[in-house]
């Protein structure tokens, strides 16, 4: 049974009553994946299997020691993605299969949907982080020179990719085989910020110091904001069309 949308504010159109309502589709999301659990299933299970898959082929041993910054950092980010987008483009999909996506537009405005969506989006992104990067270190021989630093690019990168995978979700939600259309859709979207994310996180493995990923950090947050300023004004048109 599709989890009770009850989205409830009192009057006014301000900030306040749209954080109101963000956070109640992010407490709504949460709930119903706790029932579920598919999205956590889906993105665990299939970075796990990746992950053990290249260990095995390819192991800590099997890359010369100069070549490992280059092909850990890529390796990481590829299996993130696409462990990722087994399991992001539910938000919206989920709700056009359970026909609750025409109730969740009568109680809740469009970016109260979206950040609440975009949100959730992220924690699940943050918690595949915190699970996948550990394994990643053990399995690969992953070490890094500047932790704070690695830890940055993981948060901007979070944000990047779950600001890209909520708007590309709620384009494909009705069409037919939505998860390859998001692969599809997401990569072109995606592609530069996982350069820039690459570049960051080679430079924190290699560098010391702080500075060396600040301009992979302002390359994915910029990045970012324009995703985030484009889907505020596209996806009200997405989402009642």
């Amino acid at each position: 049974m599709p989890p009770t949308i009850r989205v409830r504010w009192h009057g006014g159109t301000g900030s306040l009553s749209l954080l109101i309502e963000s956070f109640t589709v992010l407490r709504k999301e949460v709930v119903s994946e706790l029932r579920s659990r598919v999205a956590v299933s889906s993105v665990g299970l299939f970075a796990l299997t990746t992950l053990v898959a290249v260990a095995y082929q390819i192991g800590p041993y099997r890359i010369h020691e100069q070549d490992r910054p280059h092909l850990h950092s890529a390796l990481l980010w590829i299996i993130l993605f696409f462990a990722a987008s087994s399991g992001l483009p539910r938000v919206f999909v989920k709700e056009e299969d359970a026909h609750t996506a025409k109730a969740l537009r009568l109680a809740a405005r469009p970016g109260a949907v979206f950040t609440g969506k975009f949100l959730f989006n992220l924690v699940l992104l943050l918690g595949l982080e915190i699970f996948l990067v550990p394994l990643f270190a053990v399995f690969m021989g992953f070490s890094v020179a500047n932790v704070p630093a690695l830890t940055l690019v993981l948060v901007a990168g979070a944000l990047g990719l779950a600001a890209t995978a909520t708007m590309v979700a709620a384009i494909i939600s009705r069409a037919t085989g939505s998860a390859t259309l998001f692969v599809v859709l997401a990569v072109p979207l995606v592609l530069p910020m996982l350069v820039f994310l690459i570049q960051g996180t080679r430079m924190a493995v290699t560098a010391a110091e702080l500075s060396a990923v600040l301009p992979s950090l302002r390359a994915v947050f910029s990045l970012t904001g324009v995703t985030l300023v484009s889907s505020a004004f596209l996806f009200p048109v997405v989402w009642h069309d």
